[in-house]
């Protein structure tokens, strides 16, 4: 007796538990439609992406003139050079073309960067999740330029190791008045 009373109350309890869990499921759910909730998230991004656009630029403005301001600076350090060896009588014609390439190199490097950020200001124009797939164009010609500036950056810094120090070191194995070894 005492198994079918048990029987019988668990077989009670699931029934409840079953009818509980059926009418809970038909309860209504939010009252916003969901679209407007992601359209709200969307926004929020777009805004933020935005903001972050403006920051990347504000950043790359004051790296751009600080790498060129160290260029600058390191190159007149080698033309005060090079002007106390010509005044010594060492025979410089060859770190002085070595330098006008140097010198080039550098003003493609700062053509290089503004073309970049003008490109990254381009994006602005574009909203996310709205233009269709021109804001991800534009970004990713951004990216890609700044690949281009990166890559000017490390040949100014090779040249610089690799050329511009060489030359130096021979000159240093040079005698006054005398022309390379």
């Amino acid at each position: 007796m005492k198994k079918g009373v048990m029987t019988a109350a668990i077989a009670l309890a699931m029934m409840l538990a079953v009818g509980t869990a059926v009418a809970g499921g038909e309860q209504p759910r939010a009252s916003y439609p969901r679209s407007s909730a992601a359209e709200e998230r969307q926004d929020a991004r777009s805004e933020m992406l935005q903001q972050r656009i403006d920051l990347v630029i504000t950043r790359f403005n004051n790296n751009k003139e600080r790498h060129v301001a160290t260029y600058q600076a390191m190159k007149a350090e080698v033309q005060q050079l090079i002007s106390t060896l010509a005044a010594q009588g060492y025979d410089v014609a060859k770190i002085t073309s070595d330098l006008q390439t140097w010198d080039q190199m550098i003003i493609k490097f700062a053509q290089d960067y503004v073309s970049f950020i003008n490109l990254l200001e381009a994006t602005k124009a574009y909203i996310p999740y709205e233009s269709e797939g021109q804001f991800a164009a534009a970004l990713e010609q951004a990216r890609a330029q700044l690949r281009v500036c990166r890559q000017d950056s490390l040949d100014i810094r090779l040249y610089y190791q690799q050329t511009i120090r060489a030359d130096i070191a021979e000159l240093a194995s040079q005698k006054p008045g005398s022309t390379a070894p």
